[in-house]
This record gives structure tokens, sequence and C-alpha cells, in this order.
């Protein structure tokens, strides 16, 4: 099988793995062969791309970040906190997003020694629950892998999950604008830390470093974030963890502003902006450990060679292990010094 881009999807291809919409309901399923009206359909919701069946190519063993069920029970969990619901306590509310976080904690435990794959299908339906699930999600494993204990990826997935509740007291109109936010409407979005921050700490019993952490994920490492400024090591290693998986994961999902960019652009731009937006520290992690080419997809080398990626080196992410198309010679792009001149340009069909 192989990863195909959406907007490289065409009829007649076969489904080599089943995708589902949030409510955990089949797009498509295994073995499906896809008509024009389902891959227009997977486009518009903001999937970027799936698993296609092709004899060249052998099988390709995926890890999820997350169990799919265990993802639908954050996100229901998080859009209770954000609807500040009437039907259950505050404190219930507390006592079931710890459980999940525990639940999910205890599967990045588990994982932490596998190489991450960071292509995983998403739709742009119920953006905010879902992408708060799944920065916490992402956080929880660049900490593993930085080394945090289990109390400190507790308080780091439990605040990847609330970052952005101070968002329920900003205008729906600024939330949902599809645009670019104007001057006045970009300084009454940057004080959503910090009410997400008075929130939590008013009505619930969180720790002070989940809290704190809140109110940071906006900060950056060289100082020019908001809302306080704070820099470098005055920040708390879960914020300036929060920080990077939510930019990569704002930048990875569409939004009704901008496409998705690929995985690989992202841990571009990510790693071009260590030490100013990043920590250098978790920007070394996430660019040895989290994989942002999928086994199987198609590559368009330096020199125009067409390849397929065929293994992933820990260490350098951006430099996996491919297998041309026309004489199937293998190439590893890390390890191999007669291909250090080389690099991938692109993600072809």
């Amino acid at each position: 099988m192989r990863y195909v881009n959406s907007s490289s999807l065409r009829p007649g291809m076969v489904v080599a793995d089943a995708i589902y919409d949030v409510m955990g309901n089949p797009l498509v399923n295994k073995g499906d062969v896809l008509q024009a009206k389902q891959i227009s359909y997977i486009s518009f919701i903001g999937i970027q791309g799936l698993y296609i069946e092709e004899e060249d190519v052998g099988p390709v063993d995926m890890v999820d970040l997350i169990k799919p069920e265990i993802r639908k029970s954050a996100a229901n969990i998080v859009e209770n906190f954000f609807a500040k619901t009437k039907f259950i306590s505050l404190t219930e509310l507390e006592e079931h997003i710890m459980a999940v976080v525990s639940t999910v904690v205890d599967e990045v435990l588990k994982n932490k020694d596998v190489m991450t794959n960071l292509v995983q299908i998403r739709t742009y339906d119920q953006y905010t629950y879902y992408h708060s699930v799944d920065v916490g999600v992402l956080a929880g494993i660049i900490g593993a892998k930085y080394g945090l204990n289990e109390a400190a990826l507790t308080d780091l997935v439990t605040a990847g999950f609330l970052h952005d509740i101070g968002k329920v007291f900003i205008s729906q109109d600024i939330i949902n604008a599809p645009r670019a936010l104007n001057n006045e409407e970009r300084i009454k979005m940057m004080e959503h830390p910090r009410l997400g921050y008075e929130y939590l700490i008013k009505k619930f019993h969180f720790s002070e470093t989940i809290n704190r952490t809140v109110l940071e994920h906006h900060e950056w490492y060289n100082g020019l974030g908001y809302p306080n400024r704070r820099e470098g090591n005055g920040l708390l290693i879960t914020s300036r963890i929060l920080k990077a998986a939510d930019v990569y994961d704002a930048m990875t999902t569409k939004r009704p502003y901008h496409p998705p960019y690929l995985p690989s652009e992202v841990m571009e731009y990510i790693m071009g902006r260590s030490g100013m937006e990043f920590d250098p520290r978790v920007v070394e992690v996430m660019s040895k450990e989290l994989n942002v080419y999928p086994l199987g997809c198609h590559v368009e080398l330096s020199d125009g060679t067409k390849a397929v990626v065929v293994g992933h080196n820990s260490g350098m992410v951006l430099r996996p292990t491919v297998e041309t198309i026309v004489d199937k010679r293998v190439i590893d792009l890390y390890h191999d010094r007669d291909a250090w001149n080389k690099t991938i340009v692109k993600m072809t069909i």
C-alpha cells in the first residue's frame, strides 16, 4: 500500500485502510473502490490523504497517535468543557478529563520508543475539540521522548486538552472568521490564554503547572510571544512543548483561511524557527523522532528521481530511506554518504 494525498486520489483506487468521521462512522472501508463523489467529499472535509492498495509497495505498519475510541472520548469531554455543560458538575468534569488523560498517558508511555507517524487521518469537522485532543496527545508524545516523567506528562496532556478553553470567552464571529483577523480582532484573540488561565484557577482544582502551561502556550522562546512575553527557561518546559505541538497541529489541519500544510513542510518551518519561536531542545526531539513522510508515500528527490519511502531513520526524520521507482535502488538519505547531496523536494502521486 502507499499513502496518497487527497489531491492525487483518482476513481478506481482501492482503499487499503478504512477512515472514519469524528463520530466514528466509516467514510470509506478497507477494500472500497473509490468513486468521484467520495474523493470530492474527502477533500472537502479536510482529510489530507489515505492509504491505497498498490502491488509494487508492500504492507505498511501504521501506528496511530492514539486509538480512535480514546480520541473520540477525549473530544467529547473537551466539548463538555467548552460548553460549560449544566448536566454534570464542574467537579465531575474535572474527574472525567483526568481519567481520560490517564488513559492517554498510559498509551503514550506504552509507545514512547516507537517512531511516531505524524500523518494521520482527520477531518475539519468539530475542529476545536479534536484540535485540543490532538495537541494534547502530540504534546504528550513529544514530552515522553523528551524524557518527562509520568506526572509531568499528565500535566502536559491535560494542559493540551484545555489550552484553548479561553476561547469560550471570545466572540464566535472572531473564532470562526473565514479570513485573517484584523488588528482589533487579533488583540481580542490574544486574550484567550489569560482568560483560560483565570477560568481554570477560579472554577477548578488543576495543578499550577497545568494552569500556567495554558497561560504560556503562545509565548515564544525568544520572548516575543504573548500574553506576558516570558522567554527561555522562564517558561515551563510543558509550555515550550505545548507551543510546538499547537503550531504543528494547527498548520497541518485544514482551516477556513488556509489549506493543510504537509507535515514535512511544517517540520521545516519549526526547525527554521528554532531558538526564536521554539525551544531548540524541543525542536531537536521532534526532528529526530516524529516521522513526517509516511511509509509508502511517493516522493521526488532533488535530482528528479521518483521514489517510495520504505523506511524511517531515527535521528533525522526529513531524510528517510527510499526505493526508486524505475530501478528499485534503495537509498538511505541519512546514512549513505553518496546520498547526502540529495533531498526530498515534494510528495508526489
